[in-house]
């Protein structure tokens, strides 16, 4: 699948940050990349959880995006942050992209991975008009909002919902972190790590995954998961392929995910935005929660009076849910008092 276009990027300067040395030749690129109008990079990378886990981070001081890519065996590392270009050019997102004896095709694959990341190849114009009609959401396109922030790998984002399954956030990111520290490293970063690939967590093994992740039960949907990557009988990658073919439906989509071991309803949904379908409905106590304290005022709401609240909402409804709930959170209050 074909993440960039030429005409997305331009590059600007290529420095030599040291010798051959024991990690070889080390380059840093820095390149340009276009963004939709009134794109926000913050609001993009806080729109969820997945900022706090590696290999990805955001610095709030320094308005920074930075996350670990890699180039086979060789660790990359990727600092985003937003540049004003001029009313006749719009904004643009400067990267700089760090790594060992760095060749050109591999920096132009890091961007078309990071406009990925960002959502940045998604038309929310649609979306945005609905927004405009919502008693809510009509903040959302005034600050950039809408966007789901995701790994570039599908196999990332699957294996970090097997361990977000059934546990709290806290203890997700740890487990998710210590995963982390399984890919290679940058170079003179020892504590900077990409992810890891289902091979290298195979290598791993059981042991690591119970007592230094303490994945728990999760352990062996990890490694099934990973074995079936592995040897074949499974390619992550293909869902992004699948989603963009009109001909393939959400809920073959969702099936295909929930045929993952330790994929359940909720977190199938969660991948499927990620994908970039927003058209079938996530209904867990979350998603209850939510409803029952914003539109029947603290009464519990059923499966079927949720569905008909979001049902005029189409392929956006459950775009539109999320972005409902994440406007309650203390970082999206944040993000909107800025822009006003």
């Amino acid at each position: 699948m074909a993440l960039i276009s030429p005409s997305d990027t331009t590059e600007l300067t290529r420095d030599r940050l040291g010798g051959a040395g024991a990690y070889g030749s080390i380059s840093a690129v820095q390149k340009t990349l276009k963004v939709p109008p009134g794109f926000s990079l913050k609001a993009t990378v806080l729109s969820h959880g997945w900022h706090e886990c590696a290999p990805m981070s955001w610095s709030e001081g320094g308005r920074c995006f930075q996350v670990i890519e890699r180039d086979n065996s060789s660790a990359i590392r990727v600092a985003v942050t937003e540049s004003a270009g001029g009313k006749r050019r719009g904004n643009r997102l400067a990267l700089s992209i760090e790594g060992r004896d760095l060749p050109e095709a591999a920096a132009a694959e890091v961007v078309g991975r990071i406009r990925l990341t960002l959502g940045l190849h998604e038309d929310l114009s649609e979306f945005y008009a609905l927004c405009d009609e919502h008693p809510s959401l009509g903040v959302i396109p005034r600050i950039g909002g809408g966007r789901l922030i995701r790994s570039a790998s599908m196999a990332e984002n699957i294996i970090k919902a097997l361990c977000a399954t059934n546990v709290n956030w806290t203890q997700a990111v740890k487990m998710i972190n210590r995963i982390a520290q399984l890919g290679p490293h940058v170079p003179h970063f020892r504590s900077l790590n990409a992810w890891p690939t289902p091979a290298e967590i195979l290598r791993a093994g059981e042991r690591y995954l119970d007592e230094i992740c303490r994945l728990g039960y999760r352990t062996e949907s990890v490694l099934k998961f990973c074995r079936d990557v592995d040897e074949g009988r499974f390619d992550p990658e293909k869902l992004f392929a699948h989603a963009a073919d009109p001909s393939v439906s959400s809920d073959d989509l969702l099936a295909e995910l929930r045929s993952i071991r330790g994929i359940g309803p909720s977190s199938a949904h969660s991948l499927l935005s990620f994908l970039g379908r927003h058209d079938r409905l996530s209904i867990d106590s979350a998603t209850v929660a939510h409803v029952s304290e914003v539109h029947f005022k603290g009464s519990k709401a059923r499966p079927k009076q949720i569905e008909r609240i979001y049902a005029p909402y189409g392929r956006w409804k459950n775009l539109v849910y999320w972005c409902e709930n994440w406007l309650t959170w203390a970082t999206a209050r944040q993000i909107v008092a800025e822009r006003s």
